[in-house]
């Protein structure tokens, strides 16, 4: 959380309250997360939190970890679990013209 400080047209200044989404886990730590997982229980419930994840990340217009995020999409749907949700993603990927995406 960050306080911005923002001046208003009369003159006053307010403090404002910045909270920044925190940094994506990495396709490694996912992959970890899901095979320490006991049961087929608590691997769902990763997936689904991941999952829940990605989609806030996706609604972000300057989505700085797209390219890491469709990656475990991608490993999502290898496992078999419904990874529909990225697909428009994985289109804004494609059709980016810079490199780093």
């Amino acid at each position: 959380v960050q306080n911005l400080d923002v001046f208003k047209p009369s003159g006053t200044m307010n403090v404002l309250k910045a909270v920044s989404m925190p940094t994506p886990k990495r396709l490694r730590d996912l992959i970890r997360e899901i095979r320490s997982a006991r049961t087929a229980a608590d691997e769902r419930a990763v997936v689904n939190k991941e999952c829940a994840t990605i989609r806030d990340q996706f609604r972000d217009l300057d989505n700085t970890y797209r390219c890491r995020n469709v990656a475990k999409l991608l490993y999502i749907h290898m496992l078999g679990y419904p990874a529909h949700f990225g697909q428009l993603e994985c289109m804004k990927l494609i059709a980016s013209s810079r490199f780093t995406d």
